[in-house]
C-alpha cells in the first residue's frame, strides 16, 4: 500500500467511524438546546465549545459527518448503477444505439446538481433524499462517459471477439469480460465522485436544498455561522476543516488507488 492510499484510507476510516459512532453515541445530544451556554468557548464539557443555540459543536460535527457520508454514498451508488450499464451498452453497440445513449448522457450532464436539486425541491420539497438524488443524477453521465471510454478498447479486444464467435451474447460478454477489465477505472472514479459528493452535499445544505434543520449538516453549519464570524469564527472554521479533511482523505484514496491499480503509470514517470 502506497503512502497516499494509506494516509487517505486512514482519514476516510476515521470520518466513517465518527459518522457511524454518531448513530449510537455523541458527547452530547446534538439537537439539545442550551441557550444559557450559547457560544461557550471550548472546555472540559464541550471540547469544541457550543454554537449560537448552545448545542455541542463536536456532537454536531459527528452527526453532520453522517449526512455527508450517507448522501455521498447514495449518490455514487445511483451514478454507478445507472451510468455504468449505459456506458458499457453504448461502447458495445456503437452506431445509432450508442450515439443515442451518449447524447442522453450529454443532456443530463448539462444540468448541474444544484439545478436538479431546485427542480426536485419545487416538485417534492427540500430534503436530504432529494439532495442525494440530485447529486446521483449528476453522477450518472459522469460514470456513463468513464465507462464508455474504458469499455471501447475492451469490446474490440481479441478475447471479446472470440467470445462472440463462440456464440456468447452481449450481456454475458459485458458482465464476464468488459466489467472486470474496467473495474479499476470505475473504482477510482467512484472515490473521486465521493469526494465531490461531500462538497456537493455541503453546498446544497448551505443554500437550503439539502439537510433540513434541526438535523446537523456541515454545509448548514457554515451557513448559520456567517452571522457570528466576528465573535465566534470557530463556528465556521470547524465544519470547514471537517469538509476539507473528508475531501482530502477521499482525494488521497483516489490517487492512491489510481497508482496501485495502474502500476504502469509509475513506470512511465
Amino acid at each position: 500500500m502506497n503512502g497516499r492510499l494509506a494516509c487517505g484510507f486512514a482519514i476516510v476510516s476515521f470520518v466513517g467511524f465518527c459518522a457511524l459512532l454518531s448513530l449510537v453515541w455523541t458527547p452530547h445530544d446534538p439537537l439539545a438546546l442550551d441557550i444559557a451556554n450559547k457560544l461557550a468557548p471550548p472546555d472540559a464539557a464541550h471540547w469544541l465549545g457550543t454554537d449560537q443555540l448552545g448545542r455541542d459543536l463536536l456532537s454536531l460535527i459527528m452527526r453532520g459527518a453522517l449526512a455527508s457520508v450517507a448522501v455521498s454514498f447514495v449518490a455514487v451508488t445511483l451514478g454507478v448503477t445507472a451510468g455504468v450499464p449505459l456506458g458499457v451498452l453504448a461502447a458495445g453497440r456503437r452506431g445509432v444505439t450508442g450515439d443515442v445513449v451518449m447524447r442522453i448522457s450529454d443532456f443530463l450532464f448539462a444540468f448541474p446538481a444544484i439545478i436538479i436539486a431546485i427542480l426536485l425541491r419545487e416538485t417534492f420539497g427540500p430534503g436530504v433524499t432529494n439532495a442525494a438524488v440530485a447529486i446521483g443524477l449528476f453522477n450518472v453521465p459522469v460514470f456513463a462517459r468513464v465507462a464508455y471510454g474504458a469499455a471501447l478498447p475492451v469490446w474490440g479486444s481479441g478475447y471479446v471477439m472470440a467470445a462472440r464467435v463462440a456464440g456468447r451474447r452481449g450481456l454475458w460478454i459485458g458482465c464476464a469480460h468488459v466489467l472486470p477489465n474496467i473495474a479499476s477505472t470505475l473504482i477510482v472514479q467512484a472515490t473521486i465522485q465521493l469526494s465531490l459528493g461531500v462538497l456537493a452535499e455541503a453546498s446544497l445544505s448551505y443554500v437550503g436544498l439539502g439537510v433540513q434543520p434541526p438535523q446537523p449538516s456541515w454545509g448548514r453549519m457554515l451557513f448559520e455561522a456567517q452571522t457570528f464570524m466576528a465573535i465566534a469564527p470557530r463556528l465556521a472554521v470547524v465544519p470547514g476543516l471537517a469538509i476539507a479533511v473528508a475531501v482530502l482523505g477521499l482525494s488521497l484514496t483516489g490517487e492512491g488507488l489510481r497508482r496501485a491499480l495502474d502500476p504502469r503509470r509509475e513506470e512511465r514517470r
